[in-house]
């Protein structure tokens, strides 16, 4: 950190390590910064740093040295700063003695943190009005309001980009999104946008939906699939717009939060009754003072910006994370998590929704849009290509039979367990020990009935097997439900009730308990009640998925509806999980929730597929909004089509299909290691700048395996999604930052990541996304008929997918790259649908185009790879001998280790000269 620091700050040249000098000067600003914070944050550090190098100090002295290093450098910063400190004006700070200072004026912990106060409890706002979201009056922008979009587009904001030095300028599928969206959003309709990859989509939207959620006073909402999105958005482009609408009219003044939902922000009610005891291990007490300085030092509480660096380099990373996670589950806001007003005050989530009351645009997410329908009438959905799924995890239950026996094991049943510490806390016969010691007892029949279901299905599981035998298995996914309802299935019925009746009595117990939680001692009422409160949720939770798994009819019967998918899952690992699914979950949200809405927009750069919008109109469930059936007293919502010209010159793209590549469907093991061969020698070749897409995590986890070796022999550096100690985060970063590495993803990668320049040349696209023929989808099937799903649900989704996939590699103008998809099933009749999607050059495209396409090369490998190294400026593939190589006859164990120590060859670029 402090190095990334000091090259910022000081200008270190690229590649250059910073000298001392430099690095001395960056430290001083680090530690400017902490000691500039308020007394009581000063306190609550300086007590922690002494309690935590105490408990270290009894048994490992390194660590202990560490915090010693550490709070030596922050009490005495006049023997190292040096004369520099006119450079910055946190050198201002750096007087000796404040670390004492803030001891004396707190002389213990508990006082420092009662004087102490998180960011977003001090800076709310109330003064401001909130804001309605609806409004009887609102009407869309009038044409002098237009005509300023109009501006801003054509004149504003190409010289903004050009005051930054940014790669923008005029772009015309940016203004016409925009010009779209100050035409008609207001309007009562359902406004479905294609902004291809390169549009500028985000700030096309914001700036005509800032300007017109101020002029009708409305709250409005902007909701993302990726928090990625989210954060680009309110960090870049909220900025760039307000500055726009400022040029036009510095009258107005725009409110724009941020709001996520309750269980991503910090609670420091929570976060002060976790504060550990005297005796607790010194990693615990160091990972709450993690926390507690992120919160008093974070301006909103969100715990997506918690970093899981470990604090010491001493500490395992794994360790480190495993226990600020667990940390972080007790902290994190919750639904009702704060009665009184006082600790709702403090709440960063009750904060982020207090700004957003206040807020004219509010950036969320899908599922918090589609679950806190009250919130807002007016929305933007950017990403829209997700809100299918979205909508199939909110309206969903799924019950882990393993998460809900580690539920009850955390109840009680040992010394750590929440029931069994307020036993030990409190006066035997007392109102909490009663509770209690009744609550314990609800577990422990729980427990029994959980373990008589789990044989029940056991039963059924076997009954299942038997029936499969028997037929086909494209009728699995009716045998729960014919299972359910005949007389085979009476023990299982009278466990599953039997296992609601115990959690429901388990739940109304702890309710009785939580009412007398006060009566324990002060040091462990906090804590244990913070604890009885997630347990609480987390039992509603369960109770909910598994009363939704067999709904029941009057008399006790499986009362299943037409419209829920009902089945017993078992995962990879073997756990059994309770399901109950929306079956069709665009029939969902255009029946019951898109004709609420008062105005929406939908966009993304996949809304226009097959060549035209009738596939992700149905497959978002727009159509069914404007087309009600028979048995709906409503009118049909107005559904508004609009499509961007593509952005990007992809002459600049080449397009490449290996029909050499073995058929995935007959033979998975020799494509895995075709494909492993394939990236091997691509990689030899190009040395790296390459991501490689799959669409199955085990087939990632072979190939990777296979090539970790060659890859670690040839210096290149490899990350891959699920390595250990790495989250998706960190390994986009790390891909992002070293220019010739090697990336294997999977969805997660597929969209949403943005890796412009010479990070990314190579794309390759292992296999076509198609989804898993599951029990699910077979439901879908037998529903809607196997040519209507695979028309509405299954085909869109993995032709969008495919889509998003190719777009990773064009992300700004000057991009150049080629794109590999070893999946030669595109090349049939039947498969076209996936390069149709693509803007590339091929014989049986549908439409006609004047912008230019990329170049479609087909054939064996060898000419497949020749193509892509003459596009990319590289000569022919030379061994030492002089020949040209093939990639016939190559293997991974007798590549020559010594040609990929050479330079790659390609085109001289000027950013490459270091003059």
């Amino acid at each position: 950190d402090g190095e990334a620091l000091a090259g910022k700050l000081l200008g270190a040249k690229r590649g250059q390590a910073p000298g001392p000098a430099e690095l001395r000067a960056a430290l001083a600003v680090l530690i400017g910064r902490v000691l500039t914070r308020p007394v009581a944050t000063l306190a609550v550090l300086a007590h922690a740093l002494t309690d935590v190098a105490q408990g270290f100090g009894d048994w490992d002295v390194e660590r202990a040295e560490e915090i010693g290093v550490a709070a030596a450098l922050l009490e005495h910063p006049s023997r190292w700063r040096g004369d520099r400190d006119e450079l910055f004006p946190e050198h201002a700070a750096l007087t000796d003695g404040q670390l004492s200072d803030a001891l004396r004026a707190y002389e213990t912990l508990e006082d420092a943190l009662e004087a102490a106060l998180p960011p977003w409890a001090r800076g709310d706002k109330r003064d401001l009005p909130s804001l309605p979201p609806f409004a009887e009056e609102a009407a869309p922008l009038d044409a002098s309001d237009r005509k300023a979009i109009d501006e801003v587009f054509q004149e504003h904001l190409p010289r903004l980009f050009g005051e930054e030095a940014d790669a923008g300028g005029y772009r015309r599928g940016q203004h016409e999104v925009a010009a779209h969206m100050a035409e008609g959003f207001g309007r009562k309709a359902l406004h479905l946008i294609h902004a291809p990859t390169g549009t500028g989509k985000t700030l096309a939207y914001l700036v005509p939906t800032l300007l017109w959620a101020v002029r009708n006073d409305v709250r409005v909402g902007v909701a993302t699939y990726t928090r990625a999105l989210q954060e680009q958005a309110m960090e870049r482009d909220v900025p760039l717009a307000l500055r726009c609408l400022e040029r036009i009219s510095g009258k107005l003044r725009p409110r724009v939060s941020v709001l996520k939902g309750r269980s991503n922000y910090l609670c420091w009610r929570a976060l002060m009754n976790q504060l550990p005891d005297a005796e607790a291990p010194a990693t615990e007490l160091l990972a709450w003072l993690n926390l507690a300085l992120f919160a008093l030092s974070d301006p909103d509480g969100d715990l997506d910006r918690l970093a899981a660096k470990p604090p010491l380099t001493s500490l395992d990373p794994r360790t480190w994370r495993a226990d600020l996670e667990r940390l972080r589950r007790l902290v994190r806001a919750e639904t009702g998590c704060c009665t009184l007003a006082s600790d709702r005050d403090t709440c960063a989530a009750d904060a982020a929704r207090r700004r957003a009351e206040r807020s004219h645009l509010v950036l969320t997410n899908h599922a918090f849009a589609l679950a806190r329908r009250e919130f807002f009438r007016f929305l933007v959905f950017d990403e829209c290509e997700h809100l299918h799924d979205v909508a199939h995890n909110a309206f969903s239950h799924t019950v882990p039979v393993g998460s809900l026996r580690d539920l009850l094991d955390r109840l009680a049943g040992s010394d750590k367990s929440l029931l069994d510490r307020v036993l030990a806390a409190s006066v035997t016969e007392g109102e909490a020990w009663a509770a209690a010691h009744e609550s314990a007892d609800h577990v422990q029949r729980a427990r029994w009935a959980l373990a008589r279901l789990s044989d029940d299905l056991v039963a059924f599981k076997d009954w299942r097997a038997a029936r499969l035998s028997e037929r086909q298995g494209a009728d699995a996914h009716s045998l729960f439900r014919e299972y359910a309802e005949s007389d085979d299935a009476d023990g299982l019925l009278e466990a599953h009730a039997g296992l609601a009746h115990e959690l429901n009595e388990l739940a109304a117990g702890l309710q009785r308990l939580a009412e007398h939680v006060d009566t324990l001692p002060k040091r462990v009422a906090g804590r244990l009640r913070r604890r009885l409160e997630l347990a609480r949720i987390d039992l509603d939770d369960r109770l909910s998925g598994i009363e939704a798994w067999i709904p029941r009819a009057e008399l006790g019967r499986p009362a299943f509806r037409a419209q829920t998918f009902h089945d017993l899952e078992t995962t990879t690992r073997g756990d059994d999980v309770l399901a109950a699914r929306v079956l069709l979950p665009h029939e969902f949200l255009g029946r019951h929730y898109y004709p609420d809405l008062s105005s929406a927009a939908f966009l993304s750069a996949t809304t226009y597929l097959g060549g035209g919008f009738d596939a992700s109109a149905t497959y978002l469930g727009l159509k069914r909004a404007a087309e009600p059936a028979e048995d709906e007293d409503r009118e049909p919502c107005t559904l508004v089509t609009f499509r961007a010209p593509e952005a990007f010159d992809y002459g600049r793209v080449l397009i490449s299909v290996p029909r050499d590549a073995p058929a995935i469907q007959t033979d998975k093991r020799r494509f895995l290691s075709y494909t492993a061969r394939f990236v091997g020698y691509l990689a030899e070749r190009t040395r790296g700048r390459m991501l490689v897409l799959f669409t199955n995590a085990d087939d990632l986890a072979n190939v990777a395996r296979e090539l970790a070796p060659f890859f670690r022999e040839r210096r290149l550096s490899f990350w891959y999604q699920r390595m250990q100690g790495s989250s998706k985060e960190e390994l986009g970063e790390r891909f992002r930052a070293t220019t010739d590495s090697i990336l294997f993803g999977l969805d997660t990668f597929w969209y949403g990541t943005d890796f412009p320049g010479h990070t990314l040349e190579y794309l390759v696209l292992v296999r076509a996304p198609y989804g898993v023929p599951d029990p699910y989808h077979r439901a879908q099937c037998a529903a809607l008929g196997q040519r209507e799903q695979r028309k509405q649900i299954y085909l869109p989704r993995a032709l969008a997918k495919f889509r998003q996939g190719f777009g990773r590699l064009m992300r700004r103008e000057s991009d150049k790259g080629c794109v590999f998809v070893l999946d030669k099933r595109v090349l049939d009749p039947r498969h076209r649908a996936f390069l149709r999607e693509l803007p590339a050059e091929t014989p049986f495209a549908e439409e006609a185009s004047e912008e230019r396409r990329a170049r479609l090369v087909t054939g064996e490998a060898d000419r497949c790879f020749e193509a892509a190294f003459a596009h990319m400026g590289m000569g022919p593939d030379i061994d030492k001998r002089g020949l040209r190589r093939s990639f016939v006859g190559w293997s991974l164990e007798g590549a020559e280790r010594a040609r990929s120590l050479e330079p790659r060859r390609a085109e001289i670029r000027p950013e490459d000269v270091p003059f």
